[in-house]
């Protein structure tokens, strides 16, 4: 008997059941795709039921039904019966990649206002049933109702391609909260996080994943099983576009302690209890990221492209970030861990595989869609919190005097953000080097400056390039600059020699390349050859990374929000850049100091000229 003071209203209940935090609809399926995986299932079939919609000028269909069946061991009326009690489930141990059991309703009712659950453990005809509805919910019902004896319906016995004589139907209607309006839409979106999420089980045929848009109550054409979609981009057949589809995109990157290439392993102990964290590397391979090379395996449409803009490029995007694996399936996609503003970040890879007795170390939540302790030191840097002259070992030592929640994870995040991305970051900078000679900008800017230096010849303003041009001949300088590129900057004779004919063919006199240079505290380092000053910029200095990175032109896929975060990174740059040669000439003594300023005379009236007199010129 209620009087009307419940602690929880109905309404109130409803919403908090709803409102689960479910990222999508392909996420919320993946619940069920769990429970099928868990009781053992080898196939989970994955049904968008589409019914005519409004007519117009045309019948258009709409989604109407979803239903997941899988194989698996079944449940029996008491179990069946507590997978749809809220807050329950099966499974409390920490074993599988369940977490609490309590995916079944809480996806369920995020997506819709009815779900139907058919399991049985002797053959189809022996199903058993029962169900929620928010609509009883909301008038009085407190309990899952008992389930009785419903045999299997034809329906889904004729949809189904692999019906055992033991699995579970879960059926969604009253669709409310689906994303997408097609079947065929639905379960192509759905493909790609499935894909990503079970990409172990499905590369090894553990687990098969049926997906099956129905019409008129047939399957339609579109049917097709789900294929891996691998973040690290190893694995040989995959849901990457053409030519990538059969051949790995990637390849692994780094030593590693453990002895295999690109793996990396660490303990970490819970109560006396150690447990490893496995964490795997990857980047692109030479021939996904560059059209030029002599075994590229570009479709002849799209070597135009830069390789952002290319259909692999694009999939690549769409994985940015840190995969984080539990029990074999992919728990998050973590993209806390990208530089939205550097396309570059979606050229490499990196896993990190944990059991799930780490779960409360890496604060995963009950629906399995993030671990909040781990992305919530994305930006942890130990120096910033470190005390004035304490060691990394003190630092750490400290965290575990005052019992900090943090310190198991401090070893790892370190590892990750100090070590393994930037080590990825610069090899994928290096890859392709002085391969993109057609960009905008800086075409724009060795007009500017090839005009400028022309114009000053041509006024009897001669430097040392000059000069060198009446004591060497063309082969020597031709020479001179391939041992430069080769030898000091690293470049492969291929790329070295394409440059040099590049800015022959062009008339420039101004070359600008990136290049490693950690011995040199100079952000960029300036070279002579006959009639061409080489500019190198170094990208082992910070203003690189702060400045240079920003700016690069490859936008493909970014937003205006990332566009408008690379601009304030480099305005910001630039005015670092700025302050700290205010403050070189503010620690000079008088004489030194005022040639300084002198100096800052010259330049800034050599750079009036450069930036003037030549926007219309092209030659």
């Amino acid at each position: 008997m209620t009087d009307g003071y419940q602690i929880v209203s109905p309404d109130l209940t409803v919403k908090a059941l709803r409102d689960s935090g479910y990222k999508s609809t392909a996420h919320a399926l993946a619940e069920l795709i769990d429970n099928g995986i868990e009781a053992g299932a080898t196939l989970v079939e994955v049904f968008a039921v589409e019914e005519p919609g409004v007519a117009t000028e045309k019948v258009r269909h709409r989604i109407d039904r979803i239903a997941v069946l899988d194989n698996g061991s079944g449940m029996d009326s008491e179990v069946l019966r507590r997978a749809l009690k809220f807050g329950d489930g099966t499974r409390h141990e920490r074993k599988g990649i369940g977490r609490f059991g309590m995916g079944l309703p809480n996806s369920s009712m995020s997506q819709c206002e009815r779900v139907d659950v058919w399991s049985w453990t002797n053959g189809p005809d022996n199903a058993l049933r029962t169900y929620l509805d928010l609509d009883e919910i909301r008038k009085g019902m407190s309990t899952v109702p008992q389930p009785v004896h419903d045999p299997l319906p034809d329906e889904w016995r004729e949809l189904s391609e692999g019906l055992a004589t033991t699995g579970t139907l879960v059926v969604w209607s009253r669709l409310d909260r689906v994303q997408w309006r097609g079947a065929a839409t639905t379960l192509r979106h759905t493909e790609f996080l499935i894909g990503r999420i079970y990409r172990k089980f499905l590369a090894d045929g553990r687990v098969r994943i049926r997906l099956v848009p129905v019409r008129n109550g047939r399957p339609t054409e579109g049917t097709f099983d789900a294929r891996p979609n691998d973040p690290l981009y190893l694995t040989a057949v995959s849901s990457t576009p053409p030519p990538f589809h059969d051949q790995p995109m990637f390849e692994p990157f780094g030593a590693g302690s453990t002895g295999l290439i690109g793996v990396e392993e660490f303990d970490i102990e819970v109560d006396g209890e150690v447990h490893k964290v496995t964490v795997r590397a990857a980047m692109a391979r030479d021939v996904a990221r560059r059209a030029d090379l002599a075994d590229t395996p570009w479709p002849e449409q799209h070597r135009a492209k830069e390789p952002g803009a290319t259909p692999w490029g694009q999939h690549a995007r769409r994985n940015a970030g840190i995969s984080l694996i539990r029990a074999e399936r992919e728990l998050d996609l973590d993209d806390s861990w990208v530089n939205d503003y550097d396309p570059i970040d979606r050229w490499w890879g990196v896993e990190v595989d944990f059991p799930p007795g780490l779960d409360e170390i890496f604060g995963v939540t009950n629906n399995k869609q993030a671990a909040t302790t781990f992305t919530s030191l994305a930006h942890f840097d130990w120096k910033a919190e470190a005390e004035p002259g304490e060691t990394y070992l003190e630092f750490k030592q400290r965290l575990a005097a005052e019992g900090d929640p943090r310190l198991p994870l401090i070893d790892l995040v370190h590892y990750l953000r100090d070590k393994l991305l930037p080590r990825l970051r610069a090899e994928l900078k290096e890859q392709t080097r002085g391969t993109r000679p057609n960009r905008k900008r800086y075409d724009s800017a060795t007009v500017k400056a090839s005009y400028a230096i022309k114009r000053r010849v041509d006024e009897g303003h001669t430097g040392l390039t000059d000069d060198l041009s009446e004591q060497k001949t063309p082969d020597e300088s031709r020479q001179e600059q391939l041992e430069s590129l080769t030898r000091t900057h690293r470049f492969s004779r291929e790329d070295a020699e394409r440059l040099i004919e590049e800015t022959l063919a062009q008339g420039r006199h101004v070359r600008m390349i990136t290049s490693h240079q950690p011995d040199s505290p100079a952000f960029f380092n300036v070279e002579f050859f006959p009639e061409l000053l080489q500019v190198a910029l170094n990208m082992d200095h910070p203003v690189f990374e702060h400045l240079v990175a920003s700016l690069d032109d490859d936008t493909t896929g970014l937003t205006r929000e990332d566009l408008a975060e690379r601009l304030t990174r480099a305005a910001t740059a630039f005015k670092v850049l700025l302050f700290s040669w205010a403050r070189f000439e503010d620690e000079q003594p008088p004489g030194p100091r005022e040639r300084a300023r002198k100096m800052r005379w010259e330049w800034g009236m050599l750079a009036k000229e450069f930036f003037s007199g030549a926007d219309d010129e092209d030659d």
